[in-house]
Protein backbone atom coordinates (compact mmCIF):
# COMPACT_ATOMS: atom_id res chain seq x y z
CA UNK A 1 0.00 0.00 0.00
CA UNK A 2 1.25 3.50 -0.85
CA UNK A 3 1.36 6.33 1.73
CA UNK A 4 -1.11 8.63 0.92
CA UNK A 5 -0.31 10.98 3.62
CA UNK A 6 3.20 11.02 2.67
CA UNK A 7 2.03 11.87 -0.92
CA UNK A 8 -0.28 14.89 0.63
CA UNK A 9 2.27 16.15 2.68
CA UNK A 10 4.79 16.07 -0.14
CA UNK A 11 1.90 17.91 -2.23
CA UNK A 12 1.17 20.85 0.68
CA UNK A 13 5.03 21.24 1.00
CA UNK A 14 5.41 21.81 -2.66
CA UNK A 15 2.94 23.52 -2.84
CA UNK A 16 3.58 26.66 -0.32
CA UNK A 17 7.30 26.62 -0.70
CA UNK A 18 7.47 26.43 -4.46
CA UNK A 19 6.03 30.03 -4.61
CA UNK A 20 8.07 33.15 -4.22
CA UNK A 21 7.91 33.38 -0.67
CA UNK A 22 8.58 29.91 0.63
CA UNK A 23 11.31 29.55 -1.67
CA UNK A 24 12.68 32.92 0.52
CA UNK A 25 11.53 30.88 3.54
CA UNK A 26 13.62 28.07 2.45
CA UNK A 27 16.59 30.24 2.18
CA UNK A 28 16.14 31.71 5.51
CA UNK A 29 16.09 28.06 7.08
CA UNK A 30 18.86 26.72 4.98
CA UNK A 31 21.33 29.64 6.64
CA UNK A 32 19.13 29.44 10.12
CA UNK A 33 19.93 25.80 10.08
CA UNK A 34 23.87 25.95 9.26
CA UNK A 35 23.35 23.38 5.91
CA UNK A 36 26.51 25.15 4.00
CA UNK A 37 28.64 25.68 7.13
CA UNK A 38 30.30 22.72 9.46
CA UNK A 39 28.95 21.30 12.42
CA UNK A 40 32.58 20.24 13.81
CA UNK A 41 33.45 23.20 16.44
CA UNK A 42 37.01 23.10 18.23
CA UNK A 43 37.18 24.40 21.36
CA UNK A 44 38.63 28.10 21.73
CA UNK A 45 40.20 27.06 25.27
CA UNK A 46 42.00 24.28 24.23
CA UNK A 47 41.47 23.30 20.23
CA UNK A 48 39.42 20.08 21.23
CA UNK A 49 36.73 19.07 19.66
CA UNK A 50 33.53 20.52 21.12
CA UNK A 51 31.30 17.47 21.33
CA UNK A 52 27.95 19.14 22.63
CA UNK A 53 28.03 22.19 20.10
CA UNK A 54 29.04 19.67 17.43
CA UNK A 55 26.51 17.62 18.85
CA UNK A 56 23.83 20.94 18.77
CA UNK A 57 24.85 21.64 15.67
CA UNK A 58 24.32 18.52 13.66
CA UNK A 59 21.11 18.74 15.44
CA UNK A 60 20.35 21.91 13.74
CA UNK A 61 20.97 20.59 10.13
CA UNK A 62 19.07 17.12 10.78
CA UNK A 63 16.01 19.58 10.01
CA UNK A 64 16.95 21.01 6.73
CA UNK A 65 18.11 17.76 5.36
CA UNK A 66 14.56 16.40 6.84
CA UNK A 67 12.89 19.31 5.26
CA UNK A 68 14.85 19.17 1.75
CA UNK A 69 13.96 15.54 1.50
CA UNK A 70 10.39 15.95 2.11
CA UNK A 71 11.06 18.94 -0.81
CA UNK A 72 12.98 16.56 -2.90
CA UNK A 73 11.81 13.33 -3.17
CA UNK A 74 8.38 12.37 -3.61
CA UNK A 75 6.85 9.31 -2.09
CA UNK A 76 5.84 6.14 -3.53
CA UNK A 77 2.98 7.45 -5.73
CA UNK A 78 -0.61 4.82 -5.93
CA UNK A 79 -0.79 3.48 -9.01
CA UNK A 80 -3.51 5.23 -10.49
CA UNK A 81 -2.20 8.87 -10.09
CA UNK A 82 0.40 10.34 -12.86
CA UNK A 83 3.34 11.99 -11.52
CA UNK A 84 2.30 15.64 -14.08
CA UNK A 85 -0.80 15.38 -11.32
CA UNK A 86 1.19 16.94 -8.51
Amino acid sequence: MKDQKRLERYQRWKSIFGSLEGESVLSDLRKMTGQDSQSLVLSSVDGKVDGFFTIFKEGRRSVWIDIDKCLTEPPDLPEDVDEGEI
